[in-house]
């Protein structure tokens, strides 16, 4: 007689496996949107709420002063994430599909060149520090400096572990790692308040020890995921510079674009200015969980797209995912358009904080525009084309960079919004005039083959969304 295992039939791919000899699947429509986007979009939530509840605290129990500090130390640690997001987990993202060595040596040299960009890092803020102190920089300068050197290494590994999870679509994973940080941060903002001993620098040290604890056991856990071959390192170094230095470089771009009002505003205007520009943006930023959110997992799904159907099924991704980020974030503009200074006097409890002239709305369309230009640069992204994001994304920035500058000192902060927004719209449009010439293209209409088979098949749209032990 057969064995009812010899007997069972296939299992259809996208089905998840729960017990032994158990198998149910969801319609398919229903999987993507109850699976992959609520879970992408509640781990962005988290994340966002607790950056954006840490603003609201340090705007409350300390000053505008102290917030604008807090913004100009995050926006280092932001220029980080993107440094180690773009040189090493996007190309990891991108390459998986034909890694060098086994799926697992190529993770490991991706976690062992996190290190070593961590290092760097903490070394020359280091250095920075001792060069502030030496010269006689203001002591809260000083203080941020040592702050940031201290913290960095355990906040870019937390970030490395949420986008080694978001590479391989375990959303789980993504959330229980963040609500783990949010949860420790926001406890220690809390008490840090309660006492009286709230500042920027408390607050980085908050986030930097939450991410330390909740990194280090996400890497307890996920230590089999890893082989680590020094031998294989320089080859997985090699591998991924093709791409990820023009990657870095439009990323870079990107956070010059996207941090340079907290600059120029700091530079020309002082910390109070600034601190009142990074609570306008903290209302913005209420939009994060749905633009970060969506973004998590289109960028995946462009990948997806463009290795297994082409440029045509490509094209159809990045224009759904347009029109889907359209979709939601326009009602969000609208609701900050009505809503937006009274959600500032409700938040920040003093006239110190409202918004000047239009600044709120101008904000939001210019994060709509931004936003736009992601489904392009996804794109791009997957059919290695990097220095078409790189040009569209330079001009963009460089408008960004001279507008904010000329019209801060015209207009104030509502210059400096507008400076933004013309910036981001113009950078979006380029991206999708390349991105929608080059696929047209019949070179560039077909991927390159794989070397490699896909070693988690099963990730295909996040439906593998079990916690490993």
């Amino acid at each position: 007689m057969a064995s009812a295992s010899a007997t069972r039939p296939p299992v259809p791919a996208g089905t998840r496996t729960d017990r032994v000899g158990t198998t149910w699947a969801l319609p398919r429509p229903f999987r993507l949107v109850s699976g992959v986007h609520a879970l992408a979009l509640a781990d962005q939530a988290v994340v966002s709420a607790a950056s954006f509840v840490t603003t609201v605290i340090i705007g409350r129990y300390a000053d505008a002063s102290q917030l604008g500090a807090y913004a100009i130390g995050i926006s280092v640690l932001a220029s980080l994430y993107t440094a180690q997001g773009s040189l090493i987990t996007l190309p990891f993202a991108i390459q998986r599909h034909r890694p060098v060595g086994t799926p697992a040596e190529f993770a490991g040299s991706s976690l062992m060149q996190g290190i070593l960009l961590a290092s760097v890092a903490v070394g020359i803020l280091a250095m920075i520090g001792l060069g502030l102190f030496a010269g006689g920089a203001r002591p809260e300068v000083t203080a941020i400096t040592w702050t940031l050197a201290a913290v960095t290494q355990f906040a870019l590994l937390r970030e490395f572990g949420r986008r080694f999870a978001f590479t391989h679509l375990r959303l789980a994973h993504a959330l229980m790692l963040d609500a783990a940080v949010a949860a420790m941060q926001l406890a220690m903002i809390a008490g840090l308040a309660w006492t009286g001993r709230l500042s920027a620098v408390t607050a980085l040290g908050a986030l930097g020890l939450s991410s330390g604890l909740a990194g280090l056991g996400w890497l307890y856990l996920a230590r089999a995921e890893f082989a680590i071959r020094f031998s294989g390192l320089r080859a997985a170094v090699k591998h991924g510079w093709g791409l990820g230095k023009w990657l870095f470089f439009k990323q870079a771009i990107t956070q010059v674009q996207d941090w340079v009002s907290y600059w120029l505003s700091a530079a020309i205007a002082g910390a109070a200015v600034t601190g009142v520009f990074a609570a306008c943006m903290s209302v913005v930023a209420f939009s994060n969980p749905l633009v970060y959110g969506l973004s998590n997992i289109l960028a995946p799904r462009s990948v997806l797209a463009w290795r297994e159907r082409g440029g045509a099924s490509l094209r159809r991704q990045a224009i759904r995912d347009a029109l889907l980020i359209g979709a939601v974030l326009i009602p969000f503009c609208a609701v900050v358009v009505l809503l937006g200074n009274d959600l500032m006097r409700l938040l920040y409890r003093s006239e110190e904080f409202v918004a000047p002239g239009h600044t709120l709305e101008i904000l939001a369309l210019a994060m709509l525009a931004s936003a736009i230009g992601l489904p392009a640069t996804n794109a791009l992204a997957a059919m290695e084309r990097p220095r078409v994001i790189v040009v569209a994304t330079m001009i963009g920035a460089i408008l960004t960079v001279g507008l904010v500058g000329w019209l801060l000192l015209e207009r104030g902060l509502s210059g400096a919004a507008v400076g933004m927004l013309v910036g981001s719209a113009v950078g979006s449009i380029g991206l999708w005039i390349g991105f929608l010439t080059l696929v047209s293209q019949p070179r560039d209409s077909t991927p390159p083959a794989l070397d490699a088979p896909d070693p988690h098949p099963h990730d295909r749209f996040g439906t593998q969304l079990n916690v490993r032990a």
